[in-house]
Parts: C-alpha cells; structure tokens; sequence
C-alpha cells in the first residue's frame, strides 16, 4: 500500500501525504511490500546528508570580463533542465517527537498545471474539512506555506501544523473554531502571518517563548524562531513545492521481501509539468544501502507490471539510483503526461474526505 512513498516519490503527490491517510488508499501489488508499525517510539536523528544542486556537477570558474572563452565564436547551447532540488532537515521547524515532516509551498502549488491534483490530496486530510470546511479558504490560495508534522500518522490529534499567511480576518477566525470531540490541539497566532495548532504541551513551550522575548536561549526559543523561518526554505524560484523528512523509518514501517529498511529518508519535489525530484534514504549499514541497490532493477520490474494498467509503467524510466556508502538517492524527472494520469488515479481512488457539523462533531 505504501510502496510508492519510496519507489514512485515524485509520481504522483499523494506519496507525500499518503502517511496522514492511514488505512483508505490501496494501491495494486506493491514493488515493495510494506508492514506499518505504528507503535511510538524515540525519534532518532540520523537523516539524509542535504545536497545542493547536482553532485555530479563540478564548478567552473569563468572567464574574467573581456578574456576570450574557448566557446568563442561557437553557438551559444541552450541549457538543460536545472538539476533535482535539495533535500532539507525539516526536524528544526517540528516538535521534538515528530518523525514525520511536511512543508509545502502553496505559493509554488498555486502555478502548478498539477494544482487540482494537489488540491485533492489536501482535502482528503483528516484536518482539512475540520478546520477549512465551509469558511470559503483555500489552502492553496489562502496560504503561502504549510508546515505538517507528526509522530503517528494514525491519530489526527498528534498532527502539528504551522501556517505561513497573507493576514486576513478569515483566517484569524480560524483561531475559534471549534475542533472534533477528543481533539486537545489549540491554535496560536505566533507573528504576523504565522499560526500554529498544536498540542497543549508544545503550545505551552511557544507561549513561554515568546513571553521570554528572546531573554534566554533555550530550546524553546530556538523552535520559535526556527518556525518564524519556516516558510523560507525552497524560496527560490526553482526550488522545491514539497519536502518531506521522514525520521526513524522503522517506526511507522517495514520494508518485506528481506529488503531492509532505511532509517531515514528525505524528498524534494517540485510542481513543474514534468517535476523533478530528489529522494535519499539512509540504511543502517553500507551492506543494507548495496543490497537494497542491487534490488532496485527487480524492483523497477515490479513497478512496471503493477502500473501497466494504469498506463504508468514508463513514469519512472528517468529516474538515477546511485549509492554513497549507506546513503541511496533516486533522482530525476516525472514525465508530465504520466503525472497527470497518476494524479486522475489518485483523484479517482482518493477516499471522501470526513466532514464535521459546526460543534466539531461527525454529521
């Protein structure tokens, strides 16, 4: 079922999220056979190294002003396609037991041709109807970046989600209203433009810190001011829609087959036609990283058989896999056409988001 987090990452957008659905998407046989462990467990912090721009790429120093170059006189080469965005530790900006990390960046998902598709992943979270059913707010329109994270995908109220803003009455109003019966979270208007819900406990460790005013460094004020900088990572006009950093992978889940499971993994994404994408997974142990790197052809196999009919087969025939040491990374680009296709899936096998009456309850 969760097979596509980590062979089909920049398919289709539904990967990113698909953790916060639970149990209501199914998939066809999975290339990699997945065990969920939802038990809690202490968040490890071992993550993918970030990279910057293509690692095979080297730095050329360029001719000084009015020096000939050794293209003079030569047509000038229209460049290729700028490399896979960087991954990001996403762990700064969340709670200290969140292992799993979402940001995106409406304001890049609002220029996609996937944006419906996007769209639609979106309501079909669990908070969506909850908190933006019937005020007339868009998550995409309305918000220019969204910070989700949480220790169990399973339970709705682990969620934290942080919210980078245009401020508007509409969303101030958000503030009262109301949540689901057995839901503990409680909005906080930190700065300007930023919100939060959380648990009472982290909510409590954002009040002091801002009541501190800086005072004293701590870890409290460090978290506040990490998340008054969320919204700058991928600001870049080329830089990714979507990051996710996934911590203590063993925690949620199991890869079957005898294939090991990372410990943890990192994506960027970005919401052009055809996206590119960037997807690292740290193992254990450089023999995990080689056996799991021996397995991918088998596994592209599994892929193709378990999509031809849903006309994806070829979506991930672009893709690289190179290994350094116990570090795997996936990159290069989504065919625009099979993306769209997979979106129409994802749309059509998307479960009816649950709605809430005014009083927070089930209608």
């Amino acid at each position: 079922m969760f097979a596509p987090f980590v062979i089909s990452a920049g398919v289709h957008l539904a990967v990113l999220l698909l953790m916060m659905l639970g149990g209501r998407f199914s998939w066809p046989s999975a290339p990699i056979p997945i065990e969920l462990t939802p038990a809690h467990r202490t968040v490890k912090t071992t993550a993918p190294e970030e990279r910057r721009g293509d690692p095979r790429s080297s730095a050329r120093p360029r001719p000084a002003s009015g020096a000939p170059s050794a293209t003079s006189g030569k047509p000038k080469v229209p460049p290729g396609p700028p490399p896979p965005p960087a991954t990001a530790d996403l762990k700064p900006f969340a709670p200290d037991d969140a292992n799993l990390v979402v940001l995106l960046r409406s304001d890049k998902l609002r220029k996609s041709p996937h944006r419906e598709g996007a769209e639609a992943l979106l309501a079909a979270l669990p908070d969506y109807s909850t908190l933006l059913g019937g005020t007339g707010l868009n998550p995409i329109d309305d918000f220019e970046a969204l910070l989700i994270a949480t220790a169990n995908p399973h339970d709705v109220t682990a969620t934290f989600l942080a919210a980078r803003y245009k401020d508007s009455e509409k969303i101030r109003a958000l503030g009262g209203r109301p949540l689901h019966p057995g839901d503990p979270r409680v909005f906080r208007f930190l700065a300007p433009g930023l919100a939060v819900l959380a648990q009472p406990d982290n909510a409590d460790k954002l009040d002091a810190a801002k009541a501190d005013l800086g005072a004293h460094e701590d870890a409290r004020s460090k978290w506040l001011k990490q998340l008054e900088q969320f919204d700058k990572l991928a600001a870049t006009d080329n830089g990714p829609a979507i990051l996710v950093t996934l911590l203590d992978a063993p925690a949620l889940m199991r890869f079957g087959d005898g294939l090991p499971t990372p410990l943890a993994m990192a994506l960027a994404l970005t919401a052009e036609g055809s996206p590119a994408l960037r997807l690292q997974a740290v193992f254990a142990s450089e023999a995990d990283a080689i056996k799991m790197e021996q397995a991918w052809p088998e596994i592209l196999k599994r892929f193709r058989s378990a999509t031809a009919l849903l006309g994806l087969s070829s979506a991930l025939d672009g893709m690289h896999l190179s290994r350094k040491e116990a570090e795997l990374e996936v990159e290069g680009r989504i065919p625009e056409a099979q993306m769209r296709l997979a979106l129409a899936w994802v749309r059509a096998l998307l479960p009816t988001p649950m709605s809430f009456d005014a009083d927070g309850g089930a209608p």
